[in-house]
């Protein structure tokens, strides 16, 4: 079973800062991983998930 956690498309080809594994509730973004934790850090939260969010229907090369 696939499970997604961000529905939204305005995140597509970022990483964003969800407060954790079990609340996947959007805190930050940003366009590199360092971007979404600084600002997560800077709006408190000191343990925040940091994950990227593929565009839709495009292949991702790891």
């Amino acid at each position: 079973m696939i499970q997604t956690l961000i529905q939204s498309a305005q995140f597509n080809g970022k990483y964003v800062a969800l407060k954790d594994f079990k609340d996947h509730t959007v805190i930050a973004e940003g366009a590199t991983p360092k971007e979404a934790h600084d600002t997560a850090l800077e709006k408190g939260y000191k343990q925040a998930v940091i994950t990227f969010v593929p565009v839709r229907n495009m292949v991702q090369i790891y």
